[in-house]
């Protein structure tokens, strides 16, 4: 036996009793190449098995084998990680976009809400008499022939409108009184549907009703509260409200 197959032989029992059956993973690299046991060399020493070159291969496999597993493992565990952070990414993102529209749909309702309740202020404040204002025609005495003749003029002329509206072309001509609640029965102040409803109040005199109808229907500017134009239309539209509940009238 050459003095080259003595050192190998030695280094295999070596390796043997180190390992033994369950030896970890063993790969001799040398100049690129494994070192291998030939099927012949045994190891007699301590009663170990000898590391032939089918140990040395089935060890190389077993760690291959074990590293690719634990490089999966490690694989599984990155992606589940990024998989994670990119649903609590989503979940906090998702969270902030609720509660930021959120807030941005209270801001928006309470600024539309706002604009809608200084609208409606502004309107009835257009259509309600005025502190110091005070009315030329009367809602429970008779009124001047000569106002009531001017209310009626009025009552047809459409160019107290924008649109082409007369207060005939919603009441009716010729006495027919039509487009008319219930509440047009009782003696003015009285509730109007239009004024309640649009404007928010309870009830109106006949010269506030007759305002709401220039801004609503007939789209145009309130009527000069103390001029001769209200003042003989809110006259007319007294005697119509009589007339429509059928009680003694001047028209």
């Amino acid at each position: 036996m050459s003095q080259h197959d003595d050192k190998r032989r030695r280094l295999l029992g070596r390796l043997s009793r180190q390992f033994a059956y369950t030896a970890p993973v063993l790969a001799l690299v040398a100049g690129g190449a494994v070192l291998q046991a030939t099927a012949d060399d045994t190891s007699t020493e301590a009663g170990f098995a000898a590391v032939t070159e089918a140990t040395l291969l089935l060890a190389s496999n077993h760690a291959a084998a074990e590293g690719e597993a634990e490089g999966e493992a490690e694989a599984e565990g990155e992606a589940e990680g990024e998989a994670e952070g990119e649903a609590e990414g989503e979940a906090e993102g998702e969270a902030e976009g609720e509660a930021e529209g959120e807030a941005e749909g209270e801001a928006e309702g309470e600024a539309e809400g706002e604009a809608e309740g200084e609208a409606e202020a502004q309107s009835s404040a257009a259509v309600q008499r005025p502190d110091d204002y005070t009315p030329g025609y009367s809602e429970t005495d008779a009124n001047p022939q000569e106002l009531l003749a001017r209310g009626e003029e009025l009552y047809y002329d459409t160019s107290l409108s924008t649109n082409g509206l007369s207060c005939a072309s919603c009441h009716g001509s010729d006495g027919q009184d039509e487009g008319y609640k219930a509440t047009f029965e009782q003696p003015f102040p009285h509730r109007v549907a239009m004024a309640s409803d649009q404007f928010g109040m309870p009830e109106v005199h006949a010269d506030e009703m007759v305002q709401v109808c220039m801004v609503a229907p007939m789209e145009a500017e309130p009527l000069e509260w103390e001029g001769e134009a209200l003042q003989s239309l809110s006259a007319y539209m007294v005697e119509v409200q009589r007339r429509f509940a059928g009680a003694p009238h001047d028209l």
